[in-house]
C-alpha cells in the first residue's frame, strides 16, 4: 500500500454519520435478526430459574443451534435449555441476552491507497483489496472492515477503496497512522513482518 489517504466516501454527508473528528466519523452499526445471533448468559436469579424450570410452556427450537434446545420465552424475555443436560446437574437455564434494539455507536475512517503487486497485493485495476497486508493492519490496529467499496473498487483502475471500524475511537485514531505512509508485509526468516514506513 502506497500513498494511502483518506476517503471522503460520499455517504458520510448523510444523516446516518456524524463526523466527530477529522476523519473520524460515528455511525449505528446495523443489526440483523436474531437468526445466528446468541449471547447467551445463565440465569443466576434462583427464583426465576425455579418458575421458568416448573414451565409447561418450553418447546423444542428448529434449526442448527435451536433444534438441541428447549426455548421459553417469559415476560417478553427469551430462555434456553440443553435437551442433553435435563433433569441432570447441568440442567441450567440461558438467558438470550442479545437485543435486536440495542443501538451499537461506531466509529468509521476510510482510506484510498495505491495497491503494490510487488508485494504480493490485488492488482491496480482489480476489484478487490487483497487480504494482505490488510489483515495484518485490522490485527495491529485492532479494526474491521465495514465497507469494501464494491462500486468504487470495479471503477478505478489505479486505486483500492477500504472503510475501517471500531467501537473504540481510539483505534480509529490510531488506524489513521498510517496515512501518508507505506505499508507492506516483509518476510524476514520464517515469518511475513507487517512494515510501515
Amino acid at each position: 500500500m502506497k500513498n494511502i489517504r483518506f476517503y471522503e466516501a460520499e455517504k458520510y454527508n448523510t444523516a446516518d454519520y456524524e463526523k466527530v473528528e477529522d476523519m473520524i466519523y460515528k455511525t449505528i452499526e446495523e443489526k440483523a435478526d436474531n437468526d445466528g445471533n446468541y449471547a447467551l448468559k445463565q440465569c443466576s436469579d434462583d427464583e426465576l430459574v425455579s418458575n421458568l424450570l416448573k414451565s409447561e410452556d418450553w418447546v423444542q427450537g428448529t434449526g442448527d443451534f435451536l433444534e438441541d434446545n428447549l426455548i421459553l420465552i417469559y415476560e417478553g424475555k427469551r430462555y434456553y435449555r440443553d435437551l442433553e443436560n435435563l433433569g441432570t446437574a447441568d440442567d441450567v437455564v440461558f438467558e438470550d441476552m442479545y437485543d435486536p434494539d440495542e443501538q451499537n455507536v461506531i466509529y468509521v475512517t476510510s482510506i484510498v491507497y495505491e495497491p503494490e503487486p510487488e508485494f504480493e497485493e490485488n492488482e491496480p485495476g482489480d476489484s478487490f483489496v487483497s487480504q494482505y497486508p490488510l489483515e495484518d493492519i485490522l490485527d495491529k490496529f485492532y479494526v474491521y472492515c465495514y465497507d469494501s467499496y464494491d462500486k468504487e473498487n470495479e471503477s478505478d483502475n489505479k486505486n483500492s477503496y477500504i472503510e475501517f471500524a471500531s467501537d473504540d475511537i481510539n483505534d480509529i485514531r490510531n488506524v489513521l497512522s498510517i496515512i501518508g505512509k507505506h505499508v507492506y508485509n516483509k518476510t524476514e526468516g520464517e515469518y511475513e513482518v507487517l512494515k510501515i514506513e
